[in-house]
């Protein structure tokens, strides 16, 4: 579910998604932090793994879509 949300803001297909998320451990993150995804929003939620995606030498600024 969260990757659905991470890619629908990122306007990107799942598919493109996997290897960044492979790469920087996103899935592992999530899943470390599995009980505590309970009690926030999908936004605070999608926001931490972009500032994640940073912390392990990713650079989530240029997923992001421009306007």
């Amino acid at each position: 579910m969260i990757v659905t949300a991470i890619c629908k803001r990122l306007g990107l297909a799942r598919s493109d998604f996997v290897p960044l998320a492979c790469e920087c451990r996103v899935i592992d993150f999530l899943f470390e932090h599995y009980e505590l995804l309970h009690y926030y929003d999908n936004t605070y939620i999608v926001d931490d793994v972009l500032r994640f995606i940073d912390e392990q030498g990713g650079n989530s600024h240029e997923l992001l879509p421009t306007t």
